[in-house]
């Protein structure tokens, strides 16, 4: 299965194996808003994934809005796979500054994304 949902101590973890490109990105919504009703923090693991594009980080990137407007938390588990991490650097979007809509400022680009 190349989506997993996993609830550990709290917090829920979607794991994204495989190729999550705009073909396939439709399938990941559902399972996105499923972890966001059920809870209060998000861990997304992309350490598996082999491939992505911007459909999947605009997802993602929305996901978090909708986290921070209902308080909720979601973040990246430190590993992210590589193709992910040019995604990524590809569109421009690591940041030192987190998200203005964030009460922390925090944000799913900043940190480190170099290889």
């Amino acid at each position: 299965m190349e989506l997993e949902m996993i609830d550990s101590a709290g917090a829920g973890i979607l794991k994204l194996k495989g190729s999550w490109t705009i073909e396939r990105v439709r399938e990941l919504k559902p399972a996105v808003l499923e972890m966001l009703r059920n809870n209060e923090q998000i861990i997304i693991d992309l350490a598996e994934l082999t491939e992505a594009d911007l459909s999947a980080v605009q997802l993602l990137c929305s996901a978090h809005a909708e986290a921070i407007k209902s308080g909720k938390h979601l973040r990246f588990e430190e590993q992210k796979s590589e193709s992910f991490k040019q995604v990524v650097r590809d569109a421009g979007l690591p940041r030192a500054i987190g998200c203005k809509r964030s009460p922390d400022k925090g944000c799913l680009w900043t940190g480190d994304w170099t290889s």
